[in-house]
């Protein structure tokens, strides 16, 4: 009789719903959305409840992540609950009758992990920063404008050239215009002693 109760057993198992994902080796990171996969069959209930229990820590923890889940979907994402996720190990993903059954447990995933996410994403904008998000922060770094300092450098010498004349006139000699006047008054003197000489 034993043996046949548990071929029952494991008749009904193969017929349920079956969590996919997450696993051991996949697990969950404590950054955005985390999917939830299922494998479902014509007589499984066409929706559930998804929860997210630890009975390895003190004390246990229960936490409904999504209601009234679509059975067909095959799979979802998942919002991190209100304190976000917590780092650490142990977790199970529980599909569960409704919100209103916990202990109606339909299928659970093997125990899995939740680790800290320590990517860094790094982007070079159009203004010229820089700036390097992580799990700490985000820090932004202005580059140095090309522009401004090839501006400064050409007022500088702009400067130093109004200072410092290359071309200036170091030249004693009056300017060319200055000694042709000069000879056309000597001219015009010499035509009006000429002139008085002959009327004398």
């Amino acid at each position: 009789m034993r043996s046949v109760a548990v071929l029952f057993a494991l008749a009904a198992s193969a017929l349920a719903y079956q969590v996919t994902e997450p696993t051991n080796s996949t697990g969950w990171t404590t950054s955005g959305p985390n999917q939830v996969s299922w494998n479902k069959v014509d007589t499984d209930s066409a929706n559930f409840t998804i929860v997210l229990v630890n009975q390895a820590s003190f004390p246990p923890t229960s936490q409904v992540l999504a209601a009234l889940v679509d059975g067909s979907l095959g799979k979802t994402n998942v919002n991190p609950p209100s304190g976000g996720w917590k780092a650490g190990t142990g977790f199970q993903v529980n599909l569960v009758k409704d919100a209103e059954n916990l202990n109606t447990i339909l299928a659970q995933s093997n125990q899995f992990s939740i680790t800290t996410s320590t990517s860094s994403t790094f982007s070079s904008a159009t203004s010229g920063s820089i700036s390097a998000t992580a799990a700490s922060g985000t820090l932004t770094v202005p580059a140095t404008s090309g522009t401004a300092a090839s501006g400064s450098k050409t007022s500088a010498t702009d400067s130093a050239g109004a200072l410092n004349p290359t071309n200036s006139d170091t030249s004693t000699n009056p300017p060319n215009s200055a000694a042709v006047s000069m000879g056309k008054q000597a001219g015009l003197f010499a035509g009006l002693a000429l002139l008085g000489a002959f009327l004398a």
